[in-house]
């Protein structure tokens, strides 16, 4: 249930639904004031959400600012969040656009930062059971000569709220000193360490895989480009899900 509400939300927080959906309406409406509103509503939507000015202002704004390797204490553990992996036609895990997660927190660990790593990540797709994204990682992470010794895994949680609350367990059972170094893509973030905070975990962000906001301005970045309409929905959806657990913290207190 919980999924099928997730794919709803997804769907009415993309800018490329509300555009077709609009087209859609003026279709079928007669009066001729009504479908011009919506045509050129879905024009203006385009216009938009297709800038990738737009989106890089937006999202530099929501994203917390990179964090330096130099700034960074020692840690405990790093808790590196699920989300990097993802299965191929075969059930092969592959690095996917998020795979900076697993660079930096192998990074990281040769640095001396953190102590120990925590991959937080079961498989959030419903329709391949068979992948677990944290028990893969902790191999990927073996054969770059991490010991055993220091990875541990969870492999149950489907969301971030999942994440927090097995994370809690572990590090708890552990014994390990907080703050842990979170990490995380910079979009997902803020969200991230909303909950984590919620869930009684002290941690330190450290933000990365950032996909928009860091590049300098250039005049093409004002043109309508349709594969920036597409990144809006991930900004959306975390977005409003800090709005969610905001209110529910509000609430709870």
């Amino acid at each position: 249930m919980h999924h099928i509400a997730s794919s709803l939300i997804s769907f009415f927080l993309s800018p490329f639904n509300w555009i077709w959906i609009l087209l859609l309406l003026s279709s079928f409406i007669r009066e001729k004031t009504r479908k011009k509103i919506c045509r050129v509503s879905a024009l203006l939507v385009f216009l938009i959400f297709s800038n990738q000015w737009i989106l890089d202002w937006v999202a530099s704004r929501w994203q917390p600012e990179p964090v330096l390797h130099s700034g960074l204490k020692k840690y405990s553990c790093g808790i590196v969040l699920g989300g990097f992996g993802s299965p191929d036609a075969n059930g092969n895990g592959y690095f996917n656009e998020n795979g900076d997660r697993f660079i930096e927190a192998e990074k990281m660990y040769k640095l001396g930062i953190i102590q120990h790593i925590l991959i937080s990540g079961g498989n959030g797709k419903t329709d391949d059971a068979t992948f677990r994204e944290a028990e893969w990682a902790k191999n990927e992470f073996k054969s770059l000569g991490i010991p055993d010794s220091a990875i541990f895994i969870e492999d149950r949680s489907k969301d971030t709220q999942d994440n927090a609350a097995y994370a809690k367990k572990i590090t708890d059972s552990l014994n390990f000193a907080p703050p842990y170094l979170l990490i995380t893509s910079a979009i997902h973030m803020p969200r991230a360490a909303l909950i984590f905070g919620n869930a009684g975990i002290p941690v330190q962000p450290f933000p990365c895989s950032y996909t928009a906001g860091r590049g300098r301005f250039e005049f093409s970045a004002i043109l309508p480009q349709a594969f920036v309409l597409t990144a809006w929905d991930h900004l959306l959806k975390e977005m409003t899900g800090y709005i969610w657990y905001s209110l529910a913290k509000k609430k709870n207190n």
